[in-house]
């Protein structure tokens, strides 16, 4: 096993294990190196001696492991086992695995030589057919939402615009908002700093980044890319705004559907939510729920 601190150096490397290997909508290099939790948190590549990878987050006293590893399915846990019996010693405390398949708890609960922790919290990942979504919204039980949308067009000027087209601070400005009014509702576990260096990265990895600018000002901006190895399938992995106007987040969710509509897609991978009225609504559009992750810690006996 070895370990590859330099991300930008191994990017070839690093890539074409993920053309390999990659499955997950989180398997993708630009959007896992940004979303370190923290500051004092480093992106590292873990490259296995049979060429399988992992990608990881370091921090001075855990590892934290970033979706499924990129391996055969059928040898994910064996691989994380692996990698918590050489980094599991000295000041590393803990291995968290976020968002990973969840037939790779069990299998790792089987082994004696870890102490696995109760799964933190679970993920249902909703898949959407886009030949069968319509962006006029047809029907009584999108009624509501297609009400909300005549008016908010009605009412205000909508701009598109690509995201460079944008000054860096009106999007960073943006994200502030967005986090002010998350944390009035849950005070812990809001991880901003992602969607930041993202923006000071100019979106790199991204196959699309757009803002939505209501009555001449920013107030949110939606980004994805192709998913690996499954052919026609977009990953709507962000979807941020300011919390503003009322019905902006439906608007811009609406946005994402067109736009991924437009752009010739085969599906959507929604991305992960928690049971509850996220979860709903991408039912609602006709998402079928694909697969299912889960968060959990790993610590040394």
């Amino acid at each position: 096993m070895k370990i590859y601190e330099n991300i930008e150096s191994e990017r070839e490397r690093i890539q074409e294990c993920i053309r390999k290997f990659g499955w997950t909508s989180d398997h993708n290099l630009d959007w896992f190196a940004n979303s370190i939790i923290s500051k004092d948190g480093k992106p590292v590549f873990i490259e296995f001696s049979d060429g399988t990878g992992l990608l990881t987050h370091k921090y001075p006293d855990r590892w934290r492991i970033w979706s499924d590893p990129l391996c055969d399915k059928s040898f994910a846990a064996g691989k994380i086992l692996e990698f918590c019996k050489q980094v599991l010693v000295g000041e590393i405390k803990e291995v968290w695995c976020d968002d990973v398949s969840d037939k790779i708890y069990p299998e790792l609960g089987n082994n004696a030589l870890i102490e696995l922790n109760d799964i933190y919290y679970s993920l249902k990942w909703p898949v959407l057919d886009m030949s069968k979504y319509d962006p006029s919204l047809p029907g009584g039980h999108f009624k509501d939402m297609r009400n909300a949308k005549s008016k908010f067009y009605r009412e205000h000027k909508v701009e598109i615009l690509k995201t460079n087209q944008l000054a860096k601070g009106d999007l960073l400005k943006i994200v502030d908002n967005w986090q002010s009014e998350v944390l009035k509702k849950q005070k812990e576990d809001v991880y901003d700093l992602k969607y930041r260096l993202i923006i000071e990265h100019s979106f790199k990895g991204f196959t699309t980044s757009r803002a939505m600018v209501v009555d001449s000002k920013p107030v949110g901006f939606n980004a994805g890319y192709e998913v690996p190895n499954h052919l026609g399938r977009f990953a709507g992995v962000i979807g941020i705004h300011d919390y503003s106007l009322k019905d902006l987040g439906t608007i811009l969710w609406l946005e994402d559907l067109e736009w991924i509509k437009n752009a010739g897609y085969k599906d959507m991978d929604m991305q992960g939510d928690e049971e509850g009225g996220g979860l709903k609504l991408k039912i609602k559009f006709g998402g079928r729920v694909e697969r299912k992750t889960d968060t959990f810690s790993i610590e040394r006996i």
